[in-house]
């Protein structure tokens, strides 16, 4: 049985680009267009309040994304916006005041997704803006917040009016530093760092979309023998590729080991965001219909919608 719980409204002016939970689920974070971060916390007696220190304009222009690092780092909280920077963001534990570790700055153009990589590859940040080109950030010294070096950087996709829509961190410590990165132009593609030439290659080409992707994400795959990558573009067309993992250097994946499903989303009903459970067996969908849908693979690989809340 589905159960919701309400949490203190911004203004209803104010349109809601994205919202993230920390690790644990405790924390909550929603950025808008209205610039304002609002960080809910999840009390003893099982509800959200909205601290007035946790409410505070995090940049000059709309703020589009946020994502948390793993826990093992702390309390660390990103954002990205249209003034063309991203933000590291640290609780103080004395005042529970929210302070800007770091500014990064190396975009001229509206940086639209920021995500932290997995716990194994280091204290390090992904962002992907309009001019087409991802950047990877990492903090030498976990102890110096305020130093975030530009590790690497590659073109993620043809700049263009929006240029890197979405991206995701593969969370497999066993296949390699990968990427998936969508883009305007309605490209999605999984990128590989190469040790031997330290840089970043296109691993594989995941066709299908002819509008710009709206978000991705790359599941858990803890036990399974397999990849899930589910993205959502223009039209609400949601599809998710499935490819085997490689099995050692000489093994390599190409486009026709790539499974493609799409979803038989409701007409009318775009939908604008996805999220995978943590074990990646439930997809959840969310959108301009007012509702969130979980899909579940059956036993012969089709994705149906098993609940909607």
């Amino acid at each position: 049985m589905s159960s919701f719980t309400s949490l203190p409204s911004p203004p209803n002016s104010t349109f809601i680009h994205d919202c993230s939970f920390d690790y644990y689920g405790r924390r909550l974070a929603t950025c808008s267009g209205d610039r304002m971060l609002r960080i809910y916390t999840l009390t003893e007696d099982n509800e959200w309040i909205l601290p007035p220190t946790s409410i505070f304009q995090a940049h000059e222009a709309s703020t589009w994304r946020t994502s948390w690092s793993p826990p093992s780092y702390g309390l660390l909280l990103s954002t990205c916006s249209d003034d063309s920077t991203v933000c590291i963001w640290e609780e103080d534990s004395t005042s529970k005041k929210w302070l800007k570790k770091a500014t990064l700055g190396e975009s001229r153009k509206p940086v639209f997704c920021v995500q932290f990589g997995p716990q194994h590859v280091g204290l390090r940040l992904a962002t992907g803006s309009a001019d087409g080109i991802v950047r990877i950030y990492e903090a030498i010294d976990v102890l110096n917040l305020e130093h975030w070096p530009l590790s690497q950087r590659f073109d993620g996709c043809v700049e263009g009016e929006l240029g890197v829509t979405c991206l995701g961190w593969c969370g497999s410590r066993f296949d390699g530093l990968m990427i998936v990165v969508g883009g305007s132009d309605g490209s999605l593609k999984v990128w590989k760092f190469s040790e031997a030439s330290r840089s970043w290659k296109v691993h594989l080409d995941l066709f299908g979309f002819q509008e710009r992707l709206l978000d991705v994400k790359w599941a858990n795959g803890v036990g399974r023998g397999y990849h899930l990558i589910a993205a959502v573009g223009g039209g609400g067309v949601v599809r998710v590729y499935k490819f085997r993992r490689e099995r050692g250097e000489e093994e390599t994946v190409n486009e026709k080991d790539v499974h493609v499903h799409t979803l038989s989303t409701k007409s009318g009903s775009d939908v604008w965001r996805l999220g995978w459970n943590e074990t990646g067996t439930v997809l959840a969908t969310s959108g301009e219909g007012g509702s969130v849908n979980m899909w579940k693979a059956s036993f012969e690989g089709e994705w149906k919608c098993v609940e909607e809340v």
